[in-house]
């Protein structure tokens, strides 16, 4: 006996080793305050004190015989082990539930009623002391099971096979490595709890579950992967990981996504892009109204609150006063910032149906020059739409190409004409390039939607019929973005070169709305271009930075006028003034002048007494489709 009980002790000391080291590397992770956080270190004190009780057992046995007092410790350990190992398997269940997120959609009363088993198993043990219902020591000090002993491994397998239901249901709802731990728990506990149910004399329970525990807390319980590790806050990974499982267990779930607008001030400050210190601040504030759990940082500049179970006002509450708080001015390295944040509220589902919807609200780029009282959710789901509809229409082809006529002066005979793209998307309708072009811009599409054009309008050049109709040209919109970037000049002649065309055919035309940092680059392509036989414009002169130097340092063949410069003209004086005077200094530059906005004989009239080279407006037509384009050159 005295063999034995030395063998156990042996398997109790490893069990408590592994218990506290588990405990330790949890406290020390500050893993603590979630629901499953609350019930994996129950279960692990629920260790630690049966490991200590059944060891008190093992070494007051041989003593029992001899007196009363060592007797009374020995029911006294068994009974604590009892009492507290009959609630593992029932915490066990409980621990799924929370982990697949199940437990939120619990109610009260489904969780009493589950409850009732170990209820009753608790009643047995309580009772034990009197009537002996679970185990009991002959005269010999032997240790004997009862009948409510079989009870309580009945119940325990009850809680177990719950567990594994629970956890089948919601599989898709837990990633691989949280499917394997908990698959790994289940399976050794089992083996522990089966081999002491036959062999009484091999006390595995223990030892078993400690292991089982320890991956548990390797896979499950550490979160390293889903946290910043210097802000510890739930990152991008979490988000799309939670929101994943909310749609799989079919959870209602309110979100807030604060974006903060001008994050770029903390570099302004610092002198570097430090995210963190801005992630810091505003993340310390936002745990002072919900829990870190709550809390996700999926970019530099959003924040995202999830609330489940939560009532609209209380809702509500929190959002008001995070618009509040962004009202006010935050203490930044010493500094006071004012950050200019919009909070937009949602729901899952409801406003928004996927995860790609979360996402996509959380990485939205809010424009810099966007009216922060208009940006709310429909302005947001709209652009995601918008991008939705860019991307279709690049895969299956679907922009087109129209084209509006530009006219000689003298005589009113053809010029050429501007090729101009236009959206129609199947599923929202047609898309205004005011609209799609800045969100094609900011995912980083427009070069692909400026090639899908220059190929088509290459295509049309090749065809021959503009020159048959007298074309000189065809101009062709570039965005700067898109001229300063490395290797541009070559992209553009490779498929310029795909193509049997004059080159002078294609005339380039540029925004004058340039920054002053990229003339010198923009100035270098726009040579190559010119050496290469293409003819340049610059677009809406008027509407820019008007840098006289750095425009015109840019060699353009034409410059096109604004509309709002010749309705100015219209209009009055000041106006007729600034459009002759822009004419003039055009032309003693040596550039050929296009006013856009003809839509009248007056403006025909006002524009052959300043001499003007070409016309563009609604007078003539409006920007067509290829096959009514060519339609109005043939008449």
């Amino acid at each position: 006996m005295h063999i034995i009980n030395e063998f156990h002790i042996a398997f109790y000391a490893a069990t408590l080793t592994i218990c506290f080291t588990v405990l330790m590397f949890t406290f020390l992770q500050k893993r603590t305050d979630r629901i499953q956080n609350k019930l994996f270190i129950f279960m692990m004190f629920i260790l630690i004190f049966n490991a200590f009780s059944t060891t008190g057992a093992a070494i007051t046995e041989p003593w029992a015989s001899t007196g009363n007092t060592a007797y009374y410790f020995l029911e006294s350990f068994q009974f604590l082990y009892f009492l507290l190992h009959s609630a593992l398997c029932p915490l066990l269940y409980y621990y799924v539930l929370s982990v697949t997120g199940k437990i939120r959609k619990r109610s009260i009363l489904q969780n009493i009623l589950i409850s009732i088993p170990l209820i009753i198993t608790e009643v047995f043990v309580l009772l034990n002391p009197i009537f002996h219902f679970v185990f009991y020591y002959d005269k010999a000090i032997k240790f004997h099971r009862n009948l409510a002993e079989y009870l309580i491994y009945g119940v325990a397998g009850l809680y177990f096979i719950l567990s594994v239901i629970e956890l089948l249901f919601s599989w898709n709802a837990i990633n691989i490595r949280r499917r394997i731990a908990l698959i790994y728990f289940f399976t050794l506990s089992l083996a522990g709890i089966l081999i002491q149910l036959f062999n009484i004399n091999i006390k595995s329970e223990l030892f078993a579950e400690s292991i089982a525990l320890m991956g548990v807390m390797l896979a499950v319980e550490n979160e390293d992967d889903r946290l910043d590790s210097d802000t510890n806050i739930y990152n991008r990974k979490a988000l799309q990981m939670d929101v994943h499982n909310f749609q799989i267990m079919k959870e209602h779930v309110h979100m807030l996504f604060i974006k903060i607008l001008n994050a770029d001030v903390i570099e302004r400050i610092t002198g570097s892009a430090n995210d963190d210190i801005l992630t810091e601040v505003v993340a310390t504030y936002l745990k002072t109204l919900v829990p870190r759990y709550n809390i996700y940082h999926p970019n530099p500049e959003t924040f995202v609150i999830t609330f489940s179970g939560y009532k609209d006002a209380k809702i509500e509450g929190i959002r008001d006063n995070i618009i509040s708080r962004f009202e006010d001015r935050w203490y930044i390295s010493n500094s006071e910032v004012l950050l200019e944040a919009v909070v937009i509220s949602s729901s899952l589902p409801g406003e928004l149906n996927s995860g790609d919807d979360v996402m996509f609200i959380s990485d939205s780029i809010i424009p810099a020059n966007a009216n922060k009282d208009e940006i709310n959710l429909a302005w947001l789901l709209r652009r995601a739409e918008i991008e939705r509809a860019i991307k279709r229409s690049l895969r299956e082809e679907k922009f087109e190409v129209y084209y509006q006529p530009t006219y000689n002066l003298i005589g009113s005979s053809l010029h050429g004409a501007e090729a101009l793209v236009r959206m129609n998307d199947d599923s929202i309708g047609y898309i205004s390039p005011e609209e799609f072009i800045p969100v094609a811009e900011q995912i980083g599409l427009v070069e692909e939607i400026d090639d899908y054009v220059l190929r088509e309008v290459c295509t049309f050049l090749e065809s021959g019929v503009p020159a048959e109709h007298g074309m000189d040209c065809i101009n062709v919109n570039l965005s700067v973005i898109q001229c300063i970037r490395p290797g541009f000049f070559e992209h553009i002649t490779d498929i310029v070169g795909e193509y049997n065309i004059e080159h002078a055919m294609l005339n380039f035309e540029i925004t004058e709305s340039v920054g002053a940092e990229d003339y010198q680059v923009l100035s270098k392509v726009a040579k190559k271009l010119k050496s290469k036989g293409f003819l340049l414009s610059m677009d809406d002169y008027g509407t820019g930075y008007s840098n006289m130097e750095g425009i015109f340092s840019l060699d353009f063949d034409v410059v096109k006028i604004d509309k709002s410069i010749l309705w100015s003209a219209e209009k009055n004086s000041n106006g007729r003034i600034i459009l002759k005077n822009s004419v003039n200094m055009i032309h003693d530059l040596g550039c050929k002048v296009l006013v856009e906005g003809v839509e009248n004989k007056e403006h025909i009239e006002m524009l052959k007494v300043l001499g003007v080279d070409y016309l563009q407006g609604f007078f003539f037509s409006k920007p067509v489709p290829k096959q009514k384009f060519l339609e109005i050159i043939s008449l």
